[in-house]
């Protein structure tokens, strides 16, 4: 079984309110139609969910008064699913929204859900959203979804498909020498890579590596290169970073 984290960068325009990129997103479906394992997909919000948050200050305590800006911000992240599900459908999935409040309450968590749709046949999908948990309001990543499913199904694969291809010493965007790391141990220095990338990256891939035993492999791929990764499950990719660290790989195989 494949678990896969599609990028809200990916999918959407960060920098514009409630924009779809339906091209990347149809491109990246298509390519994992063409998979016979079984897949739980997760994607992000992108600028469905982080720029009304942002504005309204989640996450925080919840007081009377957040009421508008949750259900607004819900509402959009419901928006931007409704989309990828159809892109989905098209492409010949059946795919199921398993809400993240059904996962997510007060201690709680109930992955069960993914796992009777999965053996019914469907293609359980997560998406990154905001929750009401303990009092606060919270943001529930498509990583920390990830995390969960990782846990619970332990799956062969884990892919990550990114706005860039892998992880990178530099910031691959404004920096032109940018060099891809092959292989990431789970010691590394984000500060000393590069400061500017210690909020976003640093907090994704500690999250991917939390639980590294969860799964035997996780790899980013940069969308526009999604059929990059039939070659990978061959074992034939060499143009990734490899999360969790070849020599700790290797020992569970």
């Amino acid at each position: 079984m494949i678990l896969v984290k599609i990028g809200g960068s990916v999918i959407t325009d960060k920098n514009a309110y409630r924009t779809f990129r339906e091209d990347p997103c149809r491109k990246i479906i298509r390519t994992l139609a063409g998979l016979k394992e079984q897949l739980i997909i997760t994607h992000g919000a992108g600028s469905f969910g982080h720029m009304l948050a942002k504005e309204s200050g989640f996450p925080k305590k919840f007081n009377q008064g957040d009421e508008h800006d949750f259900s607004a911000i819900h509402r959009d992240v419901t928006e931007l699913n409704s989309m990828v599900l159809g892109v989905m459908l098209e492409e010949g999935f059946s795919p199921l929204l398993i809400p993240t409040q059904s996962i997510f309450s007060d201690q709680s968590r109930d992955y069960s859900s993914f796992q009777r749709y999965l053996t019914m046949g469907f293609t359980p999908v997560g998406v990154g959203d905001v929750l009401l948990d303990e009092g606060m309001v919270k943001i529930i990543s498509a990583d920390d979804l990830l995390l969960g499913l990782s846990s619970v199904f332990k799956p062969e694969l884990v892919i990550f498909f990114t706005d860039v291809d892998g992880i990178f010493d530099k910031d691959p965007k404004t920096s032109s020498g940018a060099k891809l790391l092959k292989t990431i141990d789970r010691n590394i220095s984000f500060h000393e890579v590069n400061n500017d990338v210690t909020g976003g990256m640093k907090s994704k891939y500690e999250e991917n590596t939390e639980d590294k035993k969860a799964f035997r492999e996780g790899r980013r791929h940069e969308w526009q290169q999604p059929r990059t990764i039939a070659k990978h499950w061959q074992g034939r990719l060499h143009r990734d970073s490899d999360l969790i660290g070849r020599k700790d790989r290797d020992a569970q195989n």
